[in-house]
């Protein structure tokens, strides 16, 4: 009678062992502890389409384990592709600061009075041996939408720690990193403006 059971067991042990892990997705979502809004910026905002670098514009989210050496992951990927997350989450964002008129992502929305330009360098997970991080590089600018002429421009490249070795902790860091920098974004643009 026992032996009938063993191959079954081995069979299901086996299964389990080959089984893939559940698919996760996930969102960048700009939030920010301070609720005081943006300086006053008086003009209507267009949000161009983000440029992300080829090698990260892909669903699967990255990881880097050397200076040298990135991976994809197979089970963790983002609910859209990082263009259209990261220019969704901008939008939001500065709208909710409330420091332009309006925010759009629509060009035919009203009449834009300054656009603002965003390149995505980096957007992954550093796993070190005893911390993770989250990394994100942008190049940002701010134009006039008439004339094209640059208002302010500001680049970063920020990493901070995940709170622990997992990547559902990746979407909140990157989130976190991004609205502390367009607070800094936004403040230079106004300083420019004042300084005109």
């Amino acid at each position: 009678m026992r032996k009938p059971a063993l191959p079954f067991v081995a069979i299901v042990l086996l299964a389990a062992c080959f089984s893939t892990p559940a698919k996760r997705y996930f969102q960048i979502v700009a939030l920010d502890a301070d609720p005081r809004p943006h300086p006053a910026i008086g003009k209507a905002l267009y949000v161009e389409p983000v440029r992300v670098d080829p090698l990260y514009d892909d669903f699967r989210v990255i990881y880097r384990i050397s200076p040298y050496e990135l991976k994809y992951y197979s089970s963790v990927f983002w609910a859209k592709k990082p263009d259209a997350l990261l220019r969704e989450a901008v939008g939001d964002y500065l709208g909710w600061k409330k420091g332009f008129t309006r925010v759009s992502l629509d060009v035919l929305q009203g009449d834009p009075e300054i656009v603002l330009r965003s390149s995505v360098r980096l957007i992954e997970e550093i796993d070190n041996p005893n911390v993770w991080y989250g990394r994100l590089a942008m190049d940002l600018e701010f134009l006039e939408f008439k004339s094209g002429k640059s208002l302010a421009k500001y680049a970063f490249d920020r990493r901070m720690p995940l709170a622990s070795r997992d990547s559902r902790h990746l979407p909140a860091v990157l989130s976190a990193i991004l609205a502390q920098e367009l607070d800094v974004a936004v403040g230079k643009l106004a300083e420019a403006l004042a300084a005109r």
